[in-house]
């Protein structure tokens, strides 16, 4: 796993947690559960966590993702399922 996607994840998760609104914590660690049965987050912190993570790659390489693609609805298992998981797709989306 890259290091700018977990220091990009992690400040994105800083950023959600800040949020005054939320009144969940979102833990850094590569197992925490994004989605599912096991997720503490809901819908809508799920897309600000996302949103955030595309504002501040963009920030921090130049490059403009979109991290709900086709490639993720096809993927066999959610890449949005944990901390780790997201990881991995955005190294994959990074490295096109």
């Amino acid at each position: 796993m890259s290091s700018i996607s977990l220091v990009i994840i992690d400040a994105a998760i800083d950023e959600v947690n800040a949020d005054a609104e939320n009144c969940v914590v979102i833990t850094k660690n590569p197992y925490t559960s994004l989605l599912g049965a096991d997720s503490s987050l809901d819908s809508l912190s799920l897309v600000r966590l996302l949103v955030t993570v595309e504002r501040l790659i963009e920030e921090k390489t130049g490059k403009s993702v979109v991290l709900v693609d086709e490639s993720a609805f096809e993927a066999e298992q959610s890449p949005f399922a944990t901390v780790e998981s997201l990881t991995r797709h955005i190294d994959s989306l990074l490295s096109k």
